[in-house]
Order: C-alpha cells, then sequence, then structure tokens
C-alpha cells in the first residue's frame, strides 16, 4: 500500500482580513467559501499570513505581517509569544482579553446549554499582566541534533518545545530561572532522563519537582541539591507516580513538611499545599474569589464557610 503524499502547501504569504475570534483566540477570515484560522490576528486587521497547514473545510494560517492594525492589538511583552504556545493571546489587549473571554463564555452558554443568564457580574480582574503564574509543568527534552536540552512550553499547534530562556507569565522565582535550569539538567548525566518539571509557588517558597526516569546518580543528587540552594528552591523528585513525590532540599521530616503555603489575609488563615496539588494559578484572583464567594454567601456571626 503507498503511503498518502503530504499536501504541498503554497510557499506564498497571502492577505487575509479578519472579521472575528475562534474560541482559541485565532483571527477568523473568509476565501473562496473557505474558513481561514490565523494565528496573531485580530478582529478587523488585514495581515499578510503563511499556510500552516491544510483541510477540506478549513486552512489554519500563521501572521507574517500586520497590514492593517486593529486598536486592541498590543506589542506582546514576552519575545516568544509568536511562537510559544504557553500563551496566545499576547498581541491583544488586556481589556480586549477579558471582553474576548467573557463573549466566549456567553456563546457557551448558549451554544451548548441554551442558556442566557439573567445577570453577568463584573470580570475580576488580576492586579498583574505578567509575572502571575504560581503553577505549571514544563517540558524536558535533548535535542540530540542542538546537542542541547530545551525546558518549557510546546510550540504553538507543535509537538516540539520552544526554545526559550526566560517566562514573562511564571512567577519570577521560576520564570527568571529557566536558562539556569537547562545549563543544570544539561550538566547532569540523567540529561536526558528528565521527562518534565513541575512547578509550583507559596507565598514564601516556590519548588521544581523532576520527574527522573532513571535513579539518580549520587552526583546528580547533589546537583539538583546546590541548585535549590543556590536558588532558594525546594526541590523534589518523582521516580514513578505522583505517590512517589518526596523533597530533597530542605531535607524532609514526611509529607507534612514537604507542603507550601498561601495566605488569606482578610480571614486570618494560612493555607497548605502539596506541590502536585490542583491550586489556582493566579494568586490574587484566588483570594478575591473567595471573597466574592464568602460575600455572596451573606455569613452570619457563628456560621462558618468550608
Amino acid at each position: 500500500m503507498s503511503k498518502r503524499r503530504r499536501k504541498v502547501l503554497p510557499q506564498e504569504p497571502v492577505r487575509c482580513q479578519i472579521e472575528t475570534l475562534s474560541h482559541d483566540g485565532r483571527g477568523i477570515a473568509r476565501a473562496e467559501g473557505k474558513t481561514q484560522f490565523v494565528d496573531g490576528a485580530l478582529p478587523g486587521e488585514a495581515v499578510m499570513a503563511k499556510m500552516v497547514s491544510t483541510r477540506s473545510r478549513f486552512d489554519e494560517l500563521r501572521t507574517l505581517e500586520v497590514l492593517e492594525s486593529a486598536p486592541d492589538r498590543q506589542t506582546p511583552p514576552c519575545e516568544f509569544a509568536d511562537l510559544c504556545g504557553g500563551c496566545s493571546l499576547q498581541h491583544m489587549s488586556a481589556d480586549a482579553q477579558i471582553r474576548f473571554k467573557e463573549n466566549t463564555l456567553k456563546e457557551h452558554f448558549a451554544h451548548f446549554g441554551g442558556i442566557e443568564p439573567e445577570q453577568w457580574i463584573e470580570p475580576m480582574r488580576s492586579p498583574d499582566s505578567l509575572g502571575y503564574r504560581r503553577k505549571a509543568r514544563l517540558g524536558v527534552r535533548f535535542v540530540k541534533a542542538r546537542d542541547s536540552v530545551l525546558v518549557g512550553f510546546r510550540e504553538k499547534r507543535n509537538s516540539f518545545l520552544t526554545d526559550i530562556n526566560r517566562c514573562a507569565v511564571l512567577d519570577p522565582r521560576i520564570g527568571d530561572r529557566i536558562q539556569p535550569l537547562r545549563d543544570l539538567i544539561q550538566s547532569m548525566k540523567a540529561f536526558d532522563r528528565i521527562a518534565q518539571v513541575e512547578v509550583a509557588c507559596g507565598d514564601d517558597t516556590a519548588a521544581m519537582v523532576f520527574r527522573n526516569m532513571d535513579e539518580l546518580v549520587p552526583e546528580d543528587h547533589q546537583k539538583l541539591v546546590d541548585f535549590g540552594q543556590a536558588h532558594d528552591l525546594h526541590i523534589y523528585l518523582q521516580p514513578k507516580g505522583p505517590d512517589t513525590v518526596h523533597r530533597i532540599w530542605p531535607a524532609s521530616a514526611g509529607r507534612d513538611d514537604e507542603r507550601l503555603t498561601y495566605r488569606m489575609d482578610a480571614f486570618d488563615l494560612q493555607m497548605q499545599f502539596h506541590p502536585m496539588d490542583f491550586t489556582q494559578v493566579n494568586a490574587g484572583i484566588n483570594r478575591s474569589m473567595v471573597q466574592r464567594a464568602v460575600d455572596w454567601l451573606d455569613v452570619q456571626p457563628g456560621e462558618r464557610v468550608l
């Protein structure tokens, strides 16, 4: 049986007039009755775009040049935004991003649930547009052709890892240490046996959980400890499933000792969580959500909220 031939894509850029946005933030244009999904384009814009894939019903393209710019366009604050799949809307102003997400939610309520809420609450806004993300899973891959270790997020609509040395959206305790983390793994004997690094930040402590596919030699173990000491990070290993996660720096006195914390000052609470637990990625928004929920409950004296 002969192999199916891959379609040869046009190499010449094409002009696209963007009408609206898809639910995942891509610009939508039309050409000869066919839908075009254009990465990096906004409604009302005219762009030159390159074809990256074609299907019977739609094409996928990537913006190369903006010919006519929309008012909501901004220069992405991250130099890797055009390629990295960790963010998809950095070319859109913060206000426009909130409007887009709100409208997408409304459309999903109507389309999938047939629901039209009587009242929409004003969206919560983060005080920080950068450096707020406290939880992430970073891919790790040794690229033989480059003789280099990459650490980060996948490229947009691709399985390759993006070649980054920092991340502006991650908490700086993690985002500013991507390059040192790459250098660390590159220096280890197990440079090609670290599958991923789970990162989590509490108010006072940041943690990295290394998914080691093989048992580490003492030299690699010590390098991780030294890295934690040098960068004020808690270091964990995960040799197998989630239940095997354990801290190697600082020395652990048991799982209860391995938890991070964040404060809820409005309620005089300190919450504990393990680096592998689910937590909201944005601490400021999380506090606002809890406060709003308590306000809506109209808690009376003597009542408790779980």
